[in-house]
């Protein structure tokens, strides 16, 4: 029996199987690839993460970077660059780099899930070849993204939109490029590869799709019509390639997300709205936050509490930043003030908006200490809400307690050889502490 089973087979899941496994944890995969093609654009954060936990398979498909053009409320701007890569040979590699990792793997189709006491959990799913089988595990993880059932009402649900994507061939030949364009009906990213071949998301109101007439063809080409920008850079005799593939946006905060024996992580957990850039990015980093949160629930029963409240705030803290970047961005784009796209995604993010700005203090709070979740104590301002515990290597409550509790005034040099720490170093905390007030009076009540 496996010490947890992570239900799907994408990035959150693989990751996680594979921060589990350095863990040492015994980790069993079970789900199946994505049926549909899909290309998507990875950040130089996503290429760090994993080349970080080691994935070499899906680090060697990213090859030089794409060039990345923006072209928004009126401005033309090339940006940072970024990969585009096709989601389904990623996911492959992945699963392979989970594999070498030492994860089990069972491909196939979860078909439900028996929660037979706490700490007794039996998976029921079906093979390739059609065969019914079941495995059992003290934990469970969801991680099979939007198709995961629901097992609470939703806590926070936004607009919705949908994304309509299509393959060409014919594209101008150049360097690799991604571009993202907004329009008056909503706002388009798409990539060429520089042989001729170009991908074109489309992302508009379902209202407009199911009102239009002539099927999801039709609605593409009348997006990409409406596109100033994408033309010009990849030509007006693109050639269909294949079907328009449909998938919906809706950014979502699920309700439970986890227990002492449960947990959802990724899209499973909550969904952004793809503008925000961090789709993938939040899947790797919430696997990866949820693995000492696991080795938690695991290993030492009395931090459970702990566990989960760190898991929780982290999800909400997460979604909400992602929330306001999306609506900032949106409101950025002033040109069509008329449209009902633009006035959906403006109207006010709602959870994004709804946290008061903590007074500079310090408090107790769940962190992330040699694999485990421990309280520690970090400070709390204005603008790092979810606290911050150390500052260039610096413990900061350690340090502001000596401050606090010298006869006279600190000394660099005296606070470097007591904590331990290049005097530079000890400045600099200092100085945060400082600019924050936190030495002065935010220690009082503690």
């Amino acid at each position: 029996m496996s010490e947890v089973i992570i239900l799907g087979a994408g990035p959150a899941a693989c990751l996680l199987g594979i921060a589990l496994v350095r863990h040492g944890i015994r980790a069993t995969l079970i789900g199946r690839l994505r049926p549909t093609v899909a290309v998507e654009g990875l950040s130089h954060r996503v290429a760090d993460g994993l080349r970080q936990a080691g994935c070499t398979a899906a680090t060697a498909l990213l090859g030089p970077q794409w060039k990345r053009v923006s072209c928004w409320a009126g401005a033309n701007i090339e940006m940072n660059g970024e990969f585009a890569v096709d989601r389904r040979v990623l996911d492959a590699a992945l699963i392979e780099d989970a594999r070498r990792a030492g994860c089990e793997l069972h491909m196939g189709t979860v078909r439900g899930l028996t929660h037979v006491a706490e700490g007794c959990w039996v998976v029921h799913w079906e093979s390739p070849e059609g065969q019914q089988r079941t495995a059992s595990s003290p934990l469970v993880v969801e991680c099979r993204g939007s198709t995961a059932p629901k097992v609470a009402a939703d806590r926070h649900i936004s607009y919705e939109l949908v994304a309509l994507c299509r393959t060409f061939e014919g594209a101008i030949p150049q360097p690799r490029t991604t571009m993202i364009e907004s329009f008056r009906e909503g706002w388009a990213w798409g990539g060429g590869d520089g042989h001729g071949a170009a991908h074109v998301q489309i992302v508009t109101l379902p209202a407009r799709v199911s009102a239009a007439e002539g099927g999801l063809e039709r609605i593409h080409t009348a997006g990409l019509d409406a596109l100033e920008h994408f033309p010009s850079r990849f030509g007006r005799l693109l050639r269909p390639a294949g079907p328009v593939r449909v998938r919906g946006i809706r950014p979502t905060l699920r309700g439970v997300a986890s227990s002492v024996d449960y947990l959802r992580v990724g899209d499973a957990a909550y969904m952004v709205d793809p503008l925000s850039g961090h789709g993938m990015f939040e899947a790797i980093s919430g696997a990866l936050a949820a693995a000492p949160v696991v080795n938690t629930l695991l290993r030492r029963p009395d931090a459970r509490d702990s566990a989960l409240k760190f898991f929780e705030s982290r999800m909400e803290a997460v979604f909400g930043a992602r929330s306001r970047a999306a609506y900032e961005h949106y409101l950025s784009e002033t040109r069509w003030p008329g449209s009902a796209f633009w006035q959906a995604v403006t109207r006010s993010p709602g959870h994004a908006s709804t946290e008061a700005s903590p007074s500079p203090r310090f408090e107790r709070r769940p962190v992330v200490e040699d694999g485990f979740i421990e309280e520690r104590w970090v400070a709390v301002t204005p603008d790092a809400a979810r606290g911050v515990r150390f500052v260039e290597g610096v413990d900061l409550f350690p340090l502001a307690e000596l401050i606090r509790s010298s006869h006279r005034p600190p000394c660099i040099a005296d606070l470097a050889r007591q904590l331990c720490h290049p005097p530079p170093s000890i400045g600099s905390a200092w100085c945060w502490l400082q600019e924050r007030d936190l030495v002065a009076h935010a220690l009082a009540g503690v």
